[in-house]
């Protein structure tokens, strides 16, 4: 009997978060008829008991392992995952000789740091549909792997990263989404995700997205996305995410995936919130995702101020901004804003422009994050390492691989968190990106009272619970 890939699901965060991107791939193991058994962390009691079981069953080809995220991205919490990582990895070498073989998006952003971290064998950096049904195959038949795309191993003390290649979402079979519980991901963690594109062309300084999922937009088929969520329908499932770095980049593949959707007949059957771009963004793309089921839109705004903008590595203008916001109220769509305050060249002036701004303007909702994350081999990561930035940095020095690094403009003062907290004044519409279950904070990463929401039935984006269940209307 063929020996089997074990793909595990370690991600124990609550809410549970479904695992959108290991599905796929665990269907392209199934679809190349390579043995698959999942093990999903997320509703074990106990997770150290279940592997050990798993594990003496037989002895798998490889064990794999997601890795959603490196840390929680947040400045004042500074919650790394690889420790947890890390932990899992030297369980499952007490009870098997298999390679255990990381992948996700963390993983794709920082390969080394996160396997010197770990202690993992390797990892497959970016799309895993391909590279772990051929790095299975190579397995099965003992051949030598060493030569394949998107494969990172260990040589002696070196980690190797081999080139990488992207996955034609064009020709990949349609996902049927039943390997793993996503009906109850819906009931336990407010909404199921799906992927629509991958891949994001924009420049934005401090942005891994580009790393994790390449700087080259890939469209998925819309009728493809559309029989996605009837399949899921199916199940059960009506509230969705879309996990696309951008909805609305390219516009048009947009609007087909929300005419799909309505030529499906699933616009009134499901919900569905979404990452967008502040630009492009039209009158017909904000009635057709109204008309399709979209129940709400984050968008990427990181600043109202030109100067801060551009600095960021964005496109868009405070112009654009005004006439998205004046599109928005007039269509009734709902939406909140994310704000990145501390960026280079951030100043007291520049950060109380742009909040100035978001009063204005009326935004419903406004999610601060304070301090930029630092990911190596952006271009922030870049003039750090140039020295065209010698100031801002937290930890100043580190050498500890899990440790969250971030920029946090000395313009600020000395004091950033007091600056912002007296520019917002207590306006309830501002959420800060501060430790989970902390009041006025959208850290979700374990966040008990959104759980406790979630048990109570609330559903969707967790920007929108938080919303509908405080005194921001």
């Amino acid at each position: 009997m063929a020996q089997s890939v074990l793909l595990a699901n370690t991600n124990v965060s609550r809410p549970p978060v479904s695992p959108v991107g290991l599905e796929y791939v665990a269907e392209a193991l199934v679809e190349a008829n390579i043995p698959l058994q999942v093990l999903d962390f997320s509703f074990e009691t106990d997770w150290q008991i279940s592997l050990q079981r798993q594990l003496g069953k037989n002895e798998p080809l490889l064990v794999g392992v997601a890795v959603r995220n490196t840390d929680d991205c947040s400045f004042l919490s500074r919650k790394s995952f690889l420790p947890w990582i890390n932990k899992v990895v030297a369980e499952i070498k007490k009870f098997t000789q298999a390679p255990v073989i990381l992948g996700g998006g963390g993983f794709s952003t920082m390969p080394e740091i996160v396997l010197k971290a770990t202690q993992a064998d390797g990892g497959i950096e970016g799309d895993g549909e391909e590279a772990l049904v051929a790095l299975a195959r190579s397995l099965m038949k003992s051949d030598d792997f060493t030569h394949l795309p998107n494969v990172v191993y260990r040589r002696g003390d070196d980690i190797v990263r081999n080139p990488r290649t992207n996955v034609d979402l064009r020709y990949l079979p349609r996902p049927h989404r039943r390997i793993f519980d996503n009906r109850r991901y819906e009931q336990t963690g407010g909404m199921v995700g799906i992927e629509t594109k991958r891949g994001c062309p924009q420049k934005c300084i401090f942005c891994a997205d580009p790393l994790a999922r390449g700087n080259e937009t890939r469209l998925r088929p819309p009728q493809s996305v559309a029989r996605e969520f009837q399949d899921l329908t199916e199940q059960g499932v009506s509230w969705f995410h879309l996990c696309d770095s951008e909805f609305n980049i390219p516009l048009e593949h947009a609007k087909d995936v929300c005419r799909a959707i309505i030529e499906q007949g699933l616009d009134n059957k499901i919900r569905w919130y979404t990452y967008c771009s502040p630009v492009p963004f039209d009158e017909e793309l904000a009635q057709l995702m109204k008309a399709a089921g979209c129940a709400g839109i984050n968008f990427g705004v990181d600043s109202l101020c030109d100067g801060q903008l551009r600095r960021l590595g964005r496109v868009h203008s405070e112009k654009d901004i005004a006439q998205l916001a004046g599109l928005l109220h007039k269509e009734g769509l709902n939406y909140m804003f994310d704000l990145l305050i501390g960026g280079p060249g951030e100043t007291v002036e520049t950060a109380g422009t742009t909040i100035s701004h978001a009063r204005k303007l009326n935004i419903p909702l406004v999610g601060i994050s304070v301090g930029v994350r630092v990911y190596p081999h952006t271009p922030l990561a870049e003039d750090i390492a140039s020295r065209s930035i010698t100031e801002g940095l937290h930890p100043v020095t580190t050498r500890d691989l899990c440790e969250p690094v971030f920029y946090l403009s000395p313009g600020l003062g000395d004091n950033a968190l007091t600056l912002i907290e007296k520019l917002v004044d207590g306006d309830p519409r501002f959420l800060l990106l501060a430790r989970p279950s902390e009041d006025r904070s959208y850290n979700y990463a374990d966040d008990d009272a959104l759980c406790q929401l979630i048990e109570a039935g609330a559903r969707g984006a967790y920007w929108n619970i938080i919303r509908q269940n405080t005194s921001v209307s």
